[in-house]
């Protein structure tokens, strides 16, 4: 994902984030025990669900379009990005 270059990964102390949509950083985005995220394959953003990474290191998040969806996520594996949908 070329496109993620000079995008600063989330920090674990990092508060504020529930609500806000993340870019992911990688290919394959995985859980604190490196095992893949239930995504659907090639995701670029989900929204966050917790407010700051847990003491494993992770976050809850959805895609934008399924919210049903959640999945954990390592924290330095997602971006904060603009939400285009509060562009309006």
């Amino acid at each position: 994902m070329t496109e993620n270059q000079g995008l600063t990964p989330l920090g674990y102390h990092q508060a504020g984030l529930r609500g806000k949509l993340a870019r992911v950083l990688v290919e394959e985005p995985t859980n604190e025990i490196d095992w893949p995220a239930d995504l659907p394959a090639g995701i670029e953003t989900v929204v966050i669900l917790d407010d700051h990474p847990n003491p494993h290191h992770t976050l809850r998040v959805h895609p934008p379009d399924d919210p049903t969806r959640i999945a954990l996520v390592v924290y330095d594996q997602l971006a904060l990005c603009e939400d285009p949908r509060r562009e309006t």
